[in-house]
C-alpha cells in the first residue's frame, strides 16, 4: 500500500516541502511517486480574482496527488498528468518540465493522460483558462527534483560515494570521478533494498542549465495522431457495444413533457428506446439507425425558447441607466469629466458557436457496481459529478477516461453527451456510444454570449483624461456551476456579483487618471458559457478599438499613443518593451504600399501580454488581411514552437470572428446547424503572421487565449486607417466600405 510521507519540522521550512506530501509506492523493478499539496484550500475559490484581474492562479492544488512518476526497472518513465491533451501541446510541455527537472532521457519519457482513477480528482483533472503551465510549472519541478535527489542518495550509497560526487544526467547516476561507474534510474529501482526515504534537501536546477525546457522538442502525441492510434471520443470502443442518439426540442430549452416509442418501435436494428422524465432516446445496433430512431419519436415539449435575433439584440444592450450595474473598476471621478465627453461609441459582438472539429463524444458502460466512460472533455469531473446524480450513485464507483479531445475552446467542459451515454447504457446493460452531429452541436450547445458596449472618452492636451466603458453581456463561467456542485457559481457570486469570465479583457491597464468599467449582467434565453478567451475577444475589440478613436482625435500615432498611456508598474514596463519590439518587428514607421495599412492592439491575460499589429486592404469593396504581427511577453516559454502555434491558432480563430462567425436566432432556435451557413475563415483568407516571443520573467504564463484578444480591434484598426470609417460590430460586413 502507498505510504504518506510527510516533512519533518524541519522540512517543513524548505521551499520544496513546504506544500507538498509523497505518496510512494514499490514493488520489484518499479517505483511510484505521486505528488499532492498538504493544504486545504480551495483552488478555484483562490483563482476568482485570478480571472477577473488577468493573471494565472497561484499553484493550490487539491490534497490529493495531482501527478505520479512510475519509473521503471527497463529505465522508462512515465508521467501522469491531470491535464487534458485538446491540441495545445499541453502534455509535452509538461513532459518537458518534469523530465528537465528529473534529469531523464527525454527518448524514454512518456506522458500519460490521467483519469479519475489514480487520485485525482476535482479542478486539477481539467484544461481550461490558460493556467496549465503556469500553475503545474513550480509543483512539477519541485516533485522532479525531490525524485531526482532521492535516486542521486541512492546511487551514492551504492557507489559508497558522497551525494556531492553524482552527477544526474539523462536518467543515469555517474561518479563524477570514474565516469565508468555508472547506473540507470531503472537499476536503481530495481535493486532498491528495504523502503524508500526522501531527500531532505532538492534544490531547483538554475535556468542556464535546463536541457528541455525553452527548447522546441517534438510533440509526444504527435505519432499516434499522424498514424490514427490517437483514441479521441469519436473512436472510443467497447466489446459488445452499441449505439445511441436522443430526442432533440423543436426550441433551446424546451422541455419534454411526454413521449411515445411511435415508428420506432418497429424499426429493425432498434434494441431499445428508453423513457424517462424529461428524457427519450433510442439504443441501436448502428448509429445512423439510432439517430434515424431518435427523430421517429412522438415527443411533447413545452416551454423553452421563442425568441429570434431582434429580441436577443434588444435584451443585450446598454441601458441608460446604471442603477443595476456592477462598477468592475474605478479610478478617480470619471462620471464628472465624462457628462461631456469628446467621443462616445458604441460596439457590438455577435453569438458565436465553438466551431470545433469534433462534435461531443462519450462511450459508457454502467454495471451496478462500476461505471466506465471514455468521453472527449475538458473536464472529466464534470461528467462524473452529473452521472452520480442522475443515476443515484456514489460517484467513487464512476471511472472517467479523458479521451483526446477535437477542439474544445471551453464547450468540452459540458457533461452533457457523457450523461446521455451513461442513461442508455444503464437501460440496456451494455456500453453504449453517443457522438452528437454537427447539427445537435450547434443548436443545443452552448455559446460565446453576445455583448453591447457603450464607451466615453475625454482628452486633454493630447492625453486621455477620462474613459468610461459600459459592458453588457451574458454569463459566462456562473453558467457551469452545476458542474461543480453548486460551489463554483458560489463562490463568484457571493465575492463578485458578477460573472467574471463575461469582464476578462474589460478593465484598462492604461494611465488613465479618471475611468471607469461597468458590466450588466443580461439574462439570456439560451446557455452562454466558456468561449476561447472567456470576454477577452469582445472587450478588447471594443476597448482597443476606443483607444484608437481618442489616438486619432488626439491627432497622435497609435503605438506612440498607447506608450504615452503606459503607467509606471511592472506590467506597464513589460507592456513597454512589447511596444517597442512591435515598432521594431513590424516596421510601423515604414511607409506602406498605396492601398495598405497597418492597426494595432494589445491586451494581457493570464499574465501574458500580446501585441498585435494588422495589415489590410480593401480590393472590390473586401476587406483582406495580409499580415499579423504578434509580440507576446509570456515569462518563461516552456516549447517556443508550441506557444506561437497557439498564438497562430488563437489568432485564425479570432479573424473567423472579424470576417463570419454569428449564430443568430429565429423561433427560438438557432438558423445555422451546420458550417454551410456558419462559415470559418479559409486558408485563402489566411494572414502570414510573424510571432516573436519575448522570454520574460523566470516563470511562464497563460498561452492558449491570449493570441484572441487583440486581433479584431487590430484589423478594425488598419482598416479605419485605409478607409477612415469606423466598423464597430463582429463580425465585420461583407463590404465594409
Amino acid at each position: 500500500m502507498p505510504s504518506h510521507i510527510s516533512p519533518s519540522s524541519e522540512q517543513s521550512e524548505r521551499k520544496t516541502f513546504s506544500r507538498r506530501t509523497f505518496l510512494i509506492a514499490s514493488s520489484s523493478g518499479l517505483l511510484t511517486i505521486g505528488i499532492g499539496s498538504i493544504l486545504g484550500w480551495k483552488y478555484l475559490q483562490r483563482s476568482i480574482s485570478a480571472l477577473t484581474e488577468a493573471y494565472a492562479p497561484p499553484e493550490i492544488l487539491p490534497d490529493q496527488p495531482f501527478v505520479w512518476f512510475t519509473i521503471h526497472a527497463n529505465n522508462t518513465i512515465e508521467l501522469y498528468v491531470p491535464k487534458i491533451e485538446i491540441g495545445q501541446g499541453i502534455h509535452t510541455a509538461l513532459g518537458q518540465i518534469a523530465a528537465d527537472e528529473l534529469e531523464a532521457d527525454w527518448s524514454k519519457f512518456f506522458v500519460k493522460q490521467a483519469d479519475t482513477t489514480r487520485g485525482f480528482h476535482g479542478l486539477a483533472l481539467s484544461t481550461f483558462g490558460s493556467w496549465s503551465v503556469s500553475s503545474l510549472y513550480l509543483p512539477l519541478r519541485e516533485a522532479a527534483a525531490t525524485i531526482r535527489e532521492t535516486l542521486r542518495i541512492e546511487a551514492a550509497q551504492r557507489f559508497h560515494a558522497s551525494s556531492a560526487d553524482i552527477v544526474m544526467k539523462e536518467s543515469y547516476a555517474t561518479l563524477r570521478t570514474d565516469s565508468s561507474q555508472s547506473i540507470s534510474y531503472g537499476d536503481i529501482v530495481a535493486g532498491k533494498q528495504g523502503t524508500w526515504e526522501l531527500a531532505r534537501e532538492a534544490p531547483l536546477k538554475p535556468a542556464r542549465d535546463f536541457t528541455l525546457i525553452g527548447k522546441s522538442v517534438g510533440r509526444v502525441d504527435i505519432y499516434d495522431k499522424v498514424t490514427g492510434r490517437a483514441i479521441y471520443g469519436f473512436d472510443a470502443r467497447m466489446p459488445n457495444m452499441l449505439y445511441g442518439a436522443v430526442a432533440r426540442p423543436p426550441r433551446y430549452g424546451a422541455v419534454l413533457k411526454s413521449a411515445q416509442a411511435g415508428k420506432a418501435a418497429s424499426m429493425q436494428g432498434v434494441v431499445k428506446i428508453v423513457i424517462e422524465q424529461g428524457f427519450a432516446g433510442v439504443v441501436a445496433e448502428r448509429r445512423s439507425i439510432a439517430r434515424e430512431a431518435a427523430k421517429s419519436l412522438e415527443c411533447v415539449w413545452e416551454g423553452g425558447m421563442s425568441e429570434s435575433q431582434d429580441a436577443i439584440d434588444r435584451l443585450v444592450t446598454v441601458p441608460h441607466n446604471r442603477a443595476s450595474a456592477i462598477i468592475i473598476q474605478e479610478r478617480g471621478n470619471p462620471q464628472e469629466h465624462c457628462s461631456i465627453a469628446d467621443i462616445s461609441s458604441e460596439y457590438r459582438t455577435a453569438t458565436a458557436a465553438h466551431a470545433h472539429l469534433e462534435p461531443q463524444a462519450a462511450l459508457a458502460f454502467v454495471r451496478s457496481d462500476a461505471i466506465d466512460v471514455v468521453v472527449s472533455t475538458q473536464m472529466p469531473e464534470a461528467v462524473r459529478i452529473m452521472i452520480a446524480r442522475a443515476l443515484g450513485v456514489d460517484k467513487s464507483i464512476i471511472r472517467v477516461q479523458p479521451a483526446y479531445v477535437g477542439g474544445g475552446f471551453g464547450r468540452k467542459l459540458g457533461y452533457d453527451v457523457g450523461l446521455e451515454a451513461a442513461m442508455l447504457s444503464r437501460a440496456v446493460g451494455r456500453p453504449v456510444h453517443v457522438a452528437w452531429t454537427r447539427e445537435e452541436d450547434m443548436r443545443y450547445g452552448y455559446y460565446r454570449p453576445p455583448s453591447h458596449h457603450r464607451l466615453r472618452g475625454k482628452l486633454d492636451n493630447g492625453r486621455i483624461l477620462a474613459l468610461e466603458h459600459d459592458i453588457a453581456s451574458g454569463d459566462v463561467l456562473l453558467s457551469i456551476a452545476p458542474l461543480l456542485a453548486g460551489t463554483f457559481g458560489e463562490a463568484f457570486a457571493d465575492t463578485f456579483a458578477i460573472d467574471p469570465g463575461a469582464t476578462t479583457g474589460g478593465l484598462f491597464e492604461y494611465d488613465i487618471p479618471h475611468h471607469a468599467v461597468f458590466f450588466h449582467r443580461i439574462k439570456l434565453p439560451f446557455f452562454t458559457a466558456l468561449w476561447r478567451g472567456l470576454g477577452l475577444l469582445p472587450n478588447t475589440f471594443a476597448r482597443e478599438s476606443f483607444i484608437d478613436e481618442l489616438a486619432h482625435a488626439a491627432g497622435k500615432d497609435p503605438l506612440i499613443f498607447r506608450l504615452e498611456h503606459i503607467p509606471n508598474t511592472e506590467l506597464g514596463a513589460r507592456y513597454k518593451a512589447a511596444l517597442e519590439r512591435m515598432h521594431i518587428i513590424s516596421e510601423w514607421s515604414k511607409p506602406l504600399a498605396p492601398g495598405r495599412a497597418k492597426g494595432i492592439a494589445m491586451c494581457v491575460h493570464s499574465r501574458t501580454i500580446a501585441v498585435e499589429v494588422a495589415e489590410v486592404s480593401v480590393a472590390e469593396g473586401r476587406l483582406r488581411v495580409h499580415n499579423v504581427w504578434a509580440v507576446v511577453d509570456a515569462g518563461t516559454v516552456i516549447n517556443p514552437n508550441g506557444a506561437a502555434a497557439q498564438i497562430q491558432g488563437a489568432i485564425i480563430m479570432g479573424l473567423s470572428s472579424v470576417f463570419h462567425e454569428a449564430i443568430t436566432f429565429r423561433n427560438g432556435l438557432a438558423e445555422s446547424s451546420n458550417f454551410d451557413t456558419y462559415p470559418l475563415l479559409t486558408l485563402p483568407e489566411a494572414p502570414n503572421i510573424h510571432i516573436d516571443i519575448l522570454q520574460g520573467s523566470e516563470t511562464p504564463h497563460g498561452m492558449g487565449e491570449v493570441g484572441i484578444g487583440p486581433i479584431a480591434a487590430a484589423v478594425g484598426n488598419a482598416l479605419f486607417a485605409l478607409i477612415r470609417k469606423r466598423v464597430r460590430e463582429l463580425p465585420f460586413p461583407l463590404n465594409p466600405c
